[in-house]
């Protein structure tokens, strides 16, 4: 089965996933996401922001979740399959064969 994921509304990627894990995707899309939300600080997902003003001082300054498509489908490959069981793939001709939409 195909999964497509749009990142941003602009970022499109193509993934093959095997039919026995394709009912799992979607399961799989809320731990991640709930596992994202556990991070505290520093870890590769995160990224910490700061906004100075004019004159040196600190306007606002926090952590953000930084993650894309690649991120979310070697999260699977790691914690759920323990091998390369999803992996990107190139766009199709046309979106017919795609099985799975999600947008990140």
């Amino acid at each position: 089965m195909i999964m497509k994921i749009v990142v941003y509304h602009f970022d499109v990627f193509y993934y093959y996933v095997p039919d026995q894990y394709a009912g799992q995707i979607a399961e799989w899309r809320g731990e991640f996401i709930d596992f994202l939300q556990s991070l505290e600080y520093k870890h590769p997902f995160t990224l910490y922001i700061e906004s100075i003003d004019h004159e040196g001082n600190t306007e606002y300054a926090h952590f953000i979740r930084s993650y894309g498509a690649d991120d979310f489908v070697d999260w699977i490959n790691v914690e759920k399959l323990n091998c390369r069981g999803v992996y990107r793939i190139p766009e199709p001709p046309d979106d017919s064969e795609v099985g799975l939409n999600f947008e990140f």
